[in-house]
């Protein structure tokens, strides 16, 4: 019987915590299941009575036929991707996915596995089990200036796999995800493959749930069980939240050759033209390298050749962008508050899409990334895997950062391919940070030797520990405490 079954039967009663399957060591709550639902927290009939999330898992065992003429290349004629046709491509991606992306957003019995889209083990135990997203970061109006923003919100996300890069799910993975066969060659993705990932937003104050950011009108709403405040967690309750940003990636070596992929962002415009709030998501804009060559610290860089961002992309969007103008959704915590020898620079622009995704990469020795997703220095104590500012404690508000523009920055902004790690003697994972930041880490937590703390990027709050969690789950940087 399903677990959601399970508790509606009565077996756990709502609300109350399920065995953490994926996060313990066996004994008498059975062995670590890489294919848990969700948390073990169930709303109560009358809180919801509509479906749960499921996970899709089935991966295919066999590579998919090569896409002859995938419309995105079709679209820039099948030539490179630039700042002058990435419009086009984007456009042409969009109208790809829309069948199942406009059926996720607005269709309460989504079937991700009639569909053909697949999720990721080892993510259970901090999913919500109405949609299966997990907590990802957090922003405050001061953030948004001049938007309208009247509080702090917390995003949540959940991504899929298309049939074509789930094959790569399997390679790593097998049928079981019990023993994952980390290889370069297994962690390479078919060409067109499609990932998307959707990003919910959902007001922190339980006071101000209607009304608190103009730029939701209109949004798709989605149902999330969880608690808030963040930071204080009350009861978990039925939270509205918006889907206000959708991330599309496609594997194309061919109008990307020097990484092989494309990153594109779509966020929510409530004044766009359409029929519905999928018809409402338009593009912010496209990433397929980090522009190396451009050092944006300089007094007046040149313009960046590998990015593409939307001119009429909403005010909102485009107050998150990362160092340089480079590509970074709302969602993505590419600016974070960082310490370069003893300077303090507040919200600095300090990643990109691309250069966040570049060190996915996984260490088979030292089972864990090197590298910190955004440029830092690495902790030689415990704590977060960078180190950091100013007293290098656990609970310092700041990342120690290189100087933006220096070699040790640049380490983060190179237009590699998805074959060749960040750190010598990683595995590199072909851009996916999914494997990376989450699943192998989680997976390593649950069949590692027992007694291990809980994977830095994924630590749920209060799981095992009285106090709340400080940094955001998605990128790992530190949150600022409340009303600051």
């Amino acid at each position: 019987m399903e677990l959601e079954n399970f508790v509606r039967a009565g077996g756990l009663g709502a609300g109350m915590h399920g065995a953490d399957q994926s996060c313990n060591h066996g004994g008498a709550s059975g062995p670590p299941d890489p294919f848990l639902t969700n948390n073990g927290l169930i709303p109560a009939p009358g809180q919801y009575n509509g479906p749960l999330f499921k996970l899709s898992h089935n991966w295919p065992a066999h590579e998919l036929p090569p896409l002859k003429n995938p419309p995105w290349s079709t679209a820039i004629r099948g030539g490179k991707i630039s700042t002058q046709n990435a419009a086009a491509y984007v456009a042409a991606l969009k109208n790809y996915v829309a069948p199942n992306a406009r059926r996720l957003l607005l269709d309460p019995n989504f079937d991700a596995a009639a569909s053909h889209w697949y999720t990721e083990p080892w993510l259970g135990s901090i999913r919500e089990s109405i949609h299966g997203t997990y907590a990802a970061g957090q922003f405050g109006p001061d953030v948004f200036p001049g938007t309208g923003l009247k509080t702090t919100f917390d995003t949540h996300v959940l991504t899929y796999y298309d049939e074509r890069a789930a094959y790569t799910l399997y390679k790593v993975w097998s049928s079981d995800a019990i023993k994952p066969a980390v290889t370069t060659d297994n962690f390479q993705f078919p060409e067109a493959s499609v990932v998307v990932k959707a990003a919910i937003f959902v007001a922190d104050d339980p006071n101000v749930q209607a009304n608190w950011w103009p730029a939701t009108n209109g949004a798709a709403k989605w149902p999330l069980f969880i608690a808030i405040p963040e930071q204080k967690p009350g009861p978990t309750a039925v939270i509205t939240g918006y889907v206000m940003q959708f991330d599309i990636i496609v594997k194309d070596t061919a109008s990307a050759p020097r990484t092989g992929w494309v990153f594109s962002t779509l966020v929510y415009d409530a004044n766009a033209q359409g029929a519905d709030a999928w018809d409402k998501m338009v593009p912010l804009g496209a990433m397929w390298g980090n522009d190396p060559e451009v050092n944006s610290a300089l007094p007046s860089p040149p313009p960046l050749k590998e990015n593409w961002i939307n001119p009429a992309a909403p005010k909102y969007s485009t107050q998150t962008l990362g160092w340089g103008g480079r590509l970074s959704g709302p969602n993505d915590g590419a600016r974070n508050d960082i310490q370069v020898g003893k300077t303090v620079v507040k919200n600095e622009p300090d990643s990109s899409c691309m250069s966040c995704h570049g060190p996915a990469e996984w260490q088979p020795q030292q089972h864990k990334m090197v590298s910190f997703l955004l440029p830092s220095y690495p902790n030689p104590n415990p704590g977060p895997p960078f180190k950091p500012c100013p007293d290098g404690k656990p609970t310092d508000p700041y990342i120690c950062s290189p100087a933006p523009g220096s070699a040790d920055w640049m380490r983060w902004f190179k237009s590699r391919p998805g074959t060749e790690p960040q750190d010598p003697g990683s595995v590199a994972a072909d851009y996916d940070m999914v494997f990376a930041f989450k699943t192998l880490p989680m997976w390593w937590k649950a069949m590692g030797p027992p007694g291990q703390p809980m994977p830095f990027s994924l630590r749920m709050l209060h799981h095992g520990t009285p106090e709340p969690k400080v940094f955001n789950e998605y990128t790992g940087a530190p949150l600022k405490p409340p009303g600051k």
